[in-house]
C-alpha cells in the first residue's frame, strides 16, 4: 500500500496498514483490546509477539482489571505499551482510561477499589460515570468514552446517554471519544466520526479485540516514542485513526468468546453475592437470637421480681 496523505487530526475509515503509517511518521497503536485477564482469550506473551511481528504498539484495556496491562508494560523492551483499563460504570457506559506509566495505573486502581469497598464493603459495585471521571482526574491520564454511541438497546456509550438527557455535565469531564471501535457497526462508528468532525475533541480508535487475529484492525497513530508522548499527541489532536470493524462472522466469533468468558466471571460474581447474603442472613439471625435471649432474660427478671413482691 502506498503512503496515504495522513494529516494530523484525520480519521480514515479503511483497513489500516502499519508500515505506511510508520513511513508517514506515526507510531501505530491498537488502543482497545482485551486479554484473558478479563473477557478475552489473548495471552500476554502471544500479544507482544504478535505486536512485534506487525510493528504495532498496544494498549491493554481489560474490563475492571489491570494485571495484563501491568505485566505487558513491565515486560516490554522494544515495543510501545500504553497502560490502560476499561471501566464499567453503574449507569452503563464504558470508559477507557490511559496512563503514562503502569505505576499510575496501579495507584488509580487501588483508589478505585478502595472507593468501591467504602461504598459497599460486602459486594463492591461499579462506580458511577461521574465518580470514575472525578477519581481519574487526580492522575495524569486520558479519559476516553468507549464506543460512545453503542450498543443497540443498552446504554454502553456516554454520548448515547447524553442523547437521552442522562449524565448532565459529563462532557465537561471527558477528555475524548473513541471514533472507530472494531466491535461496533459501521453506522455507529460513522456517527462517532461525524461527532468528532463537528467538535474539537480528542479521539482514539481501537479494535476492541478479544481474539489475537483481530488485534490491529483499528489503529491510532501518533508521532511519539513513549506512552507519555503518545497520549500528549492525542490531547493536541496530532494523531490519526485508521480502521474498520470486522465482518459479521468475526463479530459473531468475538461475541461467542465474550459470552463464554463471562461464564466463570458470572459464577464467581454469584458466589460473591451468595457469600455476602449468607453473611447478612447469619448476622440477622444472630441479632434476632440475641434479641430473643435478651427479651427472655428481661421476662425472667420481671417474673422473679413479681414473685418476690408477692412474698
Amino acid at each position: 500500500m502506498d503512503i496515504m496523505p495522513y494529516e494530523p487530526g484525520s480519521i480514515h475509515y479503511q483497513k489500516p496498514d502499519a508500515r505506511s503509517l510508520i513511513k508517514a511518521g506515526y507510531q501505530p497503536v491498537d488502543m482497545h483490546l482485551h486479554t484473558r485477564y478479563s473477557d478475552g482469550l489473548i495471552r500476554i506473551p502471544d500479544l507482544l509477539s504478535y505486536a512485534r511481528r506487525n510493528r504495532i504498539g498496544v494498549a491493554i484495556t481489560d474490563h475492571n482489571e489491570i494485571k495484563g496491562a501491568v505485566q505487558a508494560f513491565r515486560s516490554q523492551h522494544d515495543l510501545l505499551v500504553i497502560p490502560g483499563i476499561e471501566l464499567e460504570t453503574r449507569e452503563g457506559p464504558h470508559i477507557l482510561i490511559y496512563f503514562d506509566v503502569a505505576g499510575d495505573l496501579e495507584d488509580f486502581f487501588h483508589d478505585l477499589n478502595r472507593e468501591k469497598r467504602r461504598q459497599n464493603p460486602e459486594v463492591p459495585h461499579n462506580l458511577t460515570v461521574s465518580e470514575c471521571l472525578t477519581l481519574a482526574k487526580e492522575y495524569s491520564c486520558l479519559r476516553i468514552a468507549a464506543h460512545p454511541f453503542g450498543y443497540f438497546g443498552i446504554n454502553r456509550g456516554i454520548l448515547k446517554c447524553v442523547e437521552k438527557h442522562m449524565l448532565p455535565g459529563v462532557l465537561e469531564n471527558i477528555d475524548g471519544i473513541e471514533v472507530i471501535c472494531g466491535g461496533m457497526t459501521g453506522s455507529l462508528n460513522q456517527k462517532a466520526i461525524r461527532y468528532a468532525h463537528r467538535h474539537p475533541i480528542p479521539f482514539t480508535g481501537g479494535s476492541d479485540a478479544h481474539i489475537l487475529s483481530d488485534v490491529g484492525s483499528v489503529l491510532t497513530g501518533a508521532p511519539a516514542e513513549t506512552a507519555e508522548e503518545f497520549l500528549a499527541a492525542i490531547r493536541k489532536r496530532k494523531n490519526i485513526v485508521c480502521g474498520k470493524p470486522g465482518t459479521f462472522i468475526r463479530k459473531g466469533a468475538t461475541a461467542g468468546v465474550i459470552a463464554w468468558s463471562f461464564v466463570p466471571y458470572t459464577c464467581s460474581l454469584i458466589g460473591a453475592h451468595s457469600a455476602a447474603y449468607k453473611h447478612r442472613i447469619k448476622h440477622i439471625v444472630s441479632r434476632y437470637s440475641g434479641t430473643c435471649k435478651k427479651n427472655r432474660e428481661v421476662q425472667m427478671k420481671e417474673k422473679d421480681n413479681s414473685e418476690k413482691r408477692r412474698e
